[in-house]
């Protein structure tokens, strides 16, 4: 089991790898993270190689334990991977280079003191020696170095990540990518769990306790039971970092198209509104589009416009219109944010009839919906609730029964 997931893993990484660094048709340029993804793929799978009975037996046949110094450097590496790609992502490129060098200095250092520690360490005295295995409790101080340089780098790279990660978290509004930090977050949890273990395990054997006996290789997942600790944790930690960082990144395209498809549905369901706005007051639009400007444009566009074609005829809103229409949604058992928009429909399309018609303003016009304070200097916002305002002035038959039927007063003599 443990080779067919040491092998299994690092074959789908580097296959989604491969995927990040296709080339695109037409010229088109890959995404501005696609190395940085690539490089956190490839030495993630690296790293889950060294785990691997067959690399690990070959690179012990060079000497005692060399399985272990190089599976730990790799999984330096790849956690100081995960570090470079959330500098990418948060920070521009100069700025994150600049922070990922003395990063790597130190990634440098702790690898050559782990390596000193690992050969001034006799092969008999090493992890997996008889002797060791036995009397944990008296192994050699330099074991305890190399595990001191190995948590204390690790756990840096770990805080770097949990920083990053929040501080992308904050800042992102996509549910799938919120999600993809949570699962960094929880993966960073196992990486401290399995820290945690390596610092009481130092600390067991400076006082000469074996508080985690066990031969020098994991039979399964969770035996001998150190394994749940010094294997499947960090590997879980892995899994999910690496999910987490790049599943979201690799959704974004069918998510694109989503939005693309709701921004430019949306488009379509306030034009009429839209159009019977302009007509009255054509001042509120900006300027045209052309047949080819992108849906993202033309929904803020159409946005911006409805709303201020709104505010144009907050002088001609009736109360009279607007309590009216609030007694035909109660009758109608219409609640909620539904409710809010039929009264709102209602009232801008009687706003509309009166300002065609040349009324007199009101002398105390009904006010906006109760949503506008919560929708400021949103604009997402603002277009869900003017789609949901423009669906029920398309459709709503108690909007065109009370508009239908509203008088609006006479002009003034004056």
């Amino acid at each position: 089991m443990i080779s067919l997931i040491t092998f299994g893993l690092p074959a789908l990484l580097l296959a989604a790898a491969a995927f990040w660094m296709r080339p695109r048709p037409d010229g088109v340029p890959r995404p501005s993270n696609a190395v940085s993804t690539a490089v956190l793929l490839v030495a993630w799978a690296i790293a889950i190689i060294g785990f691997n009975p067959v690399v690990q037996d070959a690179a012990d046949l060079v000497t005692r334990d060399l399985a272990k110094l190089i599976s730990n450097a790799l999984m330096l590496c790849a956690s100081l991977a995960v570090v470079g790609f959330l500098f990418a992502l948060n920070h521009d490129p100069a700025p994150a280079r600049a922070k990922l060098r003395p990063r790597l200095r130190l990634l440098a250092l702790t690898v050559a003191v782990m390596s000193v520690a690992f050969f001034s360490t006799p092969a008999d005295r090493r992890w997996s020696s008889p002797f060791t295995n036995t009397h944990w409790g008296q192994a050699p101080v330099t074991l305890a170095v190399y595990t001191i340089a190995y948590v204390a780098f690790m756990g840096h790279a770990t805080y770097d990540a949990l920083v990053q990660t929040w501080r992308r978290s904050t800042e992102t509004d996509w549910r799938v990518h919120k999600i993809g930090l949570k699962a960094v977050a929880s993966g960073c949890s196992f990486v401290l769990v399995y820290l945690l273990y390596k610092v009481v395990n130092s600390a067991a054997s400076l006082a000469h306790v074996e508080l985690f006996p066990g031969g020098p290789r994991c039979t399964s997942p969770v035996t001998p039971y150190r394994c749940a600790f010094s294997f499947t944790a960090p590997l879980t930690g892995v899994l999910l970092i690496t999910a987490g960082l790049t599943v979201p990144a690799m959704l974004w395209p069918l998510a694109k198209r989503r939005l693309t498809a709701w921004q430019r549905q949306t488009a379509q369901i306030m034009a009429p509104l839209w159009q019977d706005l302009t007509s009255v007051d054509p001042d509120v639009v900006l300027a045209t589009l052309g047949d080819d400007a992108e849906p993202d444009l033309v929904l803020h566009r159409r946005t911006v416009e409805i709303a201020d074609g709104i505010l144009s005829l907050e002088e001609y809103r009736s109360r009279a219109v607007q309590r009216a229409a609030e007694e035909a949604v109660a009758d109608a058992g219409i609640t909620g944010i539904e409710a809010d928009a039929v009264v709102e429909a209602t009232v801008v399309a009687g706003a509309i009839q009166a300002a065609r018609w040349g009324a007199r303003a009101q002398y105390d016009p009904a006010p906006l919906a109760d949503q506008g304070s919560a929708r400021e200097a949103d604009l997402g916002k603002e277009a869900v609730w003017l789609r949901l305002v423009a669906e029920q002035y398309t459709s709503n038959e108690i909007v065109h029964r009370i508009a239908a039927a509203h008088q609006p007063p006479a002009l003034d003599a004056a």
